[in-house]
C-alpha cells in the first residue's frame, strides 16, 4: 500500500530534529508490521500545529492526499497530526474521498470512514487542544512567576550576548558593551554588523550573517542593561549580569528612535576626507574616486573644479590635527570639562516618570480616569521622558576630540586607531578643509593650495 508518513514536534531548542528523526522510525517500523511502503515523508519541525502558523509538511501532505499519491498515512499520534478542528475537517474530507487508511504508533487505527470513528477523532481534536491551551496557560503562569522574581527568560531563542542560562557569554558579551559605546562614540550600525561578522560571529535565532537592521534590533535590547520587562512592561532590575549601563542603554534607544536620514548611523565613510573637504571654488563637498590603483585615488568636486591625492591629503590633514591636539595648551582650546548635568538625576526623574504612566495605565484600568484623562496624562509624561532622553544621549555621545586630547600622550598613535568614520568627525569638529585650485600644475604637493580654518 502507497503510504506517507508525517512527522511534527512544536518546540525543537536546538533545532536538531531529533524529535521527529524518532517519530519517523516509530512510524517505520509500524509500516514493516503492517506490510505498507513508505513513498513519501512530511515533516513540520519546530512548529506547533496550535500556533496557526502554517506547516508547510502538512500542506504537502494534504496535497499528496488529494492528488492520489499515497493510500495510507502513519503519524506517531493524532495530537501530531491535528490539533485544529479546522485540519481535522480537512483530513476527514480528503480521506473519505479519496479512501486514504490512517494509523498511529501511540493511537492505533483513525477511523474516519463512520461516523463512530470520526466522532472519536473529533473528541480526540478536542481534548488535544484543551491541552494545549492548558499547556499555554501553565507556561504563562510560570514565566509571570519568573518575572516577578527578576529571573532571566530562558525560553525561546538565547540572548546575543548570553548563554541560555542568562550568563554572559564569552566573546560576545564584550562584543555588546564594545558596540554599545562605539555607537554612542559614533560608529556606523553597519561597521558594527562587519566587524561582529568578522569576529565569527552570528544571530542566534537563524545563525546568519549580521546585517545592519538586525544590529539595530538587537543593540536597544533593554536585557543588556539588566533591565527587566515581561509582557511589553518594565517590571524591574533582573538578577543577571548587566553588559551595558541603563543611562548607555537609553541613551542608544532615544538615538535609535531619531527616524531621520543621520550620518552618524547610515553613512560610514571609508576616506577621512570623504563629505568633509570643501571645494575652494563652489564650496561642494569632495568625495574620494578611484582608477582602480592605489595611486589613483583621488578627492573631487563632482563639478571638476579640483581634485586631490587621497593619501597625500590625508596625510597633511592628520599631521595638522595630531600636533593641534599635541599642543600644550589644547585643553585651553577645546573645551574637555565633565558633564554638568547629574546623570544619576536624570535616572531618578525618568523612574519617577515611568512610574507615573504605570499608575495612570492602573486608574484608567480601574475606571477612576476616563479616555480623555488617560491619554492627555500619558502624551504629557512620554513627552518628558523623550526630553530627557534626549538630554542623556547629548551627555553619553562622546566627542572624538575629547577623546583624543584624553589621549595627550600618544595622540599620534590614538588617532591612527580610530576609523576613517571617526577621524572625519573630529575633523569637521576642529576645521574647515578647502581644496584650492593648483597654482601651478605640479605632481608634487603643495600645502599652500589647501585652506585651513580653525573652529576649536
Amino acid at each position: 500500500m502507497k503510504t506517507a508518513v508525517y512527522t511534527r514536534i512544536s518546540f525543537d531548542r536546538k533545532n536538531t530534529g531529533a524529535g521527529v528523526d524518532r517519530q519517523l522510525e516509530g512510524c517505520e517500523n509500524l509500516a514493516k508490521e503492517l506490510g505498507w511502503t513508505i513513498l513519501h515523508t512530511f515533516s513540520d519541525n519546530d512548529i506547533s500545529a496550535y500556533s496557526g502558523k502554517v506547516r508547510p509538511g502538512f500542506e504537502a501532505l494534504i496535497h499528496a492526499m488529494k492528488t492520489g499519491q499515497i493510500e495510507a498515512l502513519i503519524c506517531w499520534h493524532p495530537d501530531r497530526l491535528y490539533r485544529h478542528m479546522k485540519d481535522l475537517e480537512r483530513i476527514i474530507d480528503i480521506a473519505d474521498s479519496q479512501h486514504v487508511e490512517i494509523r498511529s504508533v501511540q493511537g492505533g487505527t483513525i477511523d474516519l470512514s463512520t461516523a463512530s470513528g470520526r466522532m472519536v477523532a473529533r473528541i480526540l481534536g478536542s481534548v488535544a487542544r484543551q491541552e494545549s491551551e492548558h499547556a499555554g496557560e501553565r507556561r504563562r503562569f510560570a514565566n509571570d512567576q519568573r518575572a516577578a522574581q527578576g529571573v532571566f527568560y530562558t525560553s525561546g531563542p538565547r540572548t546575543f550576548g548570553y548563554t541560555q542560562k542568562g550568563e554572559p557569554m564569552p566573546g560576545e558579551a564584550e562584543a555588546v558593551a564594545k558596540a554599545a559605546e562605539d555607537i554612542l562614540f559614533g560608529k556606523s550600525i553597519r561597521a558594527v554588523a562587519r566587524e561582529w561578522n568578522e569576529q565569527g560571529f552570528r544571530t542566534t535565532r537563524k545563525q546568519r550573517a549580521w546585517t545592519g537592521t538586525a544590529v539595530r534590533g538587537t543593540i536597544v535590547n533593554p536585557r543588556y542593561a539588566g533591565i527587566h520587562v515581561h509582557r511589553g512592561k518594565v517590571i524591574g532590575r533582573g538578577d543577571w549580569v548587566p553588559l551595558i549601563s541603563e543611562d548607555t542603554h537609553y541613551s542608544l534607544v532615544a538615538l535609535m528612535e531619531d527616524n531621520k536620514p543621520s550620518s552618524d548611523r547610515s553613512f560610514e565613510r571609508q576616506f577621512q576626507g570623504s563629505g568633509v573637504y570643501l571645494c575652494g571654488v563652489c564650496g561642494t563637498p569632495l568625495y574620494q574616486f578611484s582608477g582602480g590603483k592605489r595611486e589613483a585615488r583621488s578627492y573631487k568636486c563632482p563639478k571638476y573644479h579640483v581634485g586631490r591625492s587621497v593619501e597625500k591629503l590625508d596625510d597633511y590633514v592628520s599631521r595638522l590635527v595630531v600636533g593641534y591636539l599635541s599642543r600644550p595648551d589644547a585643553p585651553n582650546v577645546v573645551d574637555v570639562e565633565e558633564p554638568t548635568v547629574d546623570l544619576a538625576a536624570l535616572r531618578i526623574k525618568r523612574d519617577a516618570l515611568q512610574a507615573k504612566l504605570k499608575s495612570l495605565t492602573e486608574m484608567f484600568t480601574d475606571d477612576h480616569i476616563d479616555k480623555d484623562q488617560f491619554l492627555s496624562g500619558t502624551a504629557d509624561v512620554r513627552e518628558k521622558i523623550a526630553a530627557l532622553d534626549a538630554q542623556m544621549v547629548v551627555i553619553n555621545k562622546a566627542s572624538p576630540v575629547t577623546y583624543l586630547l584624553s589621549q595627550r600622550d600618544r595622540v599620534g598613535e590614538a588617532w591612527e586607531e580610530l576609523s576613517p568614520d571617526i577621524r572625519g568627525k573630529a575633523i569637521q569638529a576642529l576645521m574647515t578643509v578647502r581644496v584650492l585650485r593648483m597654482a601651478r600644475k605640479s605632481p608634487r604637493f603643495n600645502p599652500d593650495d589647501v585652506e585651513v580654518r580653525w573652529l576649536l
